[in-house]
């Protein structure tokens, strides 16, 4: 493979995005400028749980490539110094900025089936709504059942003291914690710089996978096209990559198997290590990844078991 700049530059305008991102979100909890709000919403909503989830939700719901940028940013706000606390932050953000993909009309990965299956946005919902059902009911529980209102803590303060207020040693206390921050900002935008280059690695080899996959179509082998999506979608980690390989595998096989590989080829998308929200996530919050992986794999694995029913079961 020849080595190119445009390995090096496809896609490295997220960067732009996300240190612009991080520009505001460190302005934002310097001046504390969204507290009165957080607070608000911390009144009205008794749970903690649900105040992060919402707070994140909204955020978190414009169709940006690592979406978890903008909702990171918010929550890292209100998130506490404590570790053992603040890492849970980090998964339900995750949970809670990924059914979009199943039903927002601004996602490519609706807009790509409609455009290319040619169906209304009523006959491709009428078609992924059990998955969606299935995705909101396994990131309600997992949220409000898994996690615990004690593993939550939301750091708003009653009222935020000024500089000249403060006494020297909080001065010299906010000024390490800020050093901190921008430190793993940097390591933020380090790991996905390196994220995208293997990414575009992956994608200057594309060819090579279509050719897989339609070699595996000539032998009606659908669990190898499923597998092979599931493995693509997995090692570009891109939402409307994924939702490429669904349009091309749902043309082959015809549109009774879309259920089916958009199941699996989301699970690759979620489970992805070139996710960029899951690079994005756990440099805010430090979440292992065994954390993340126990809460993705409870959402991915009923999701594609709903999806291998719903074909299965449709051509019995």
């Amino acid at each position: 493979m020849e080595f190119t700049s445009s390995l090096l530059l496809d896609n490295q305008q997220f960067l732009l995005l996300l240190a612009s991102v991080m520009a505001l979100s460190f302005a934002a909890k310097k001046t504390q400028v969204f507290m009165p709000f957080y607070a608000w919403i911390a009144n009205k909503v008794k749970s903690k749980r649900a105040v992060v989830a919402l707070i994140s939700l909204f955020s978190g719901v414009l169709p940006i490539s690592g979406r978890v940028a903008v909702s990171a940013g918010a929550l890292d706000t209100i998130a506490p110094e404590d570790h053992k606390k603040r890492k849970n932050y980090g998964i339900i953000d995750y949970l809670s900025t990924h059914h979009f993909y199943f039903w927002s009309p601004l996602e490519a990965t609706i807009l790509l089936p409609m455009a290319a299956l040619s169906i209304s946005y009523w006959e491709l919902m009428s078609r992924l709504w059990p998955l969606l059902a299935t995705a909101a009911i396994v990131i309600l529980f997992y949220i409000f059942r898994v996690l615990k209102e004690e593993d939550i803590e939301i750091n708003i303060p009653d009222k935020p003291l000024k500089k000249k207020d403060k006494e020297p040693w909080q001065i010299e206390a906010d000024a390490k914690r800020d050093r901190k921050q921008l430190l793993d900002y940097s390591r933020v935008l380090l790991f996905t710089a390196i994220v995208i280059v293997l990414s575009n690695i992956v994608k200057a080899n594309i060819d090579t996978i279509n050719s897989w996959l339609e070699s595996a179509h000539r032998n009606n082998l659908i669990i190898l096209v499923a597998a092979a999506g599931f493995l693509a979608s997995f090692a570009l980690g891109s939402s409307s990559k994924f939702a490429g390989f669904v349009v091309l595998s749902v043309g082959v096989f015809g549109i009774e198997t879309l259920p089916l590989f958009f199941a699996v080829d989301y699970a690759g998308y979620m489970l992805s290590p070139a996710h960029k929200c899951l690079v994005v996530g756990k440099s805010y919050f430090r979440t292992p990844l065994k954390d993340y992986y126990k809460a993705i794999a409870a959402l991915v694995v009923p999701i594609m078991l709903m999806g291998v029913t719903l074909y299965y079961g449709g051509t019995l």
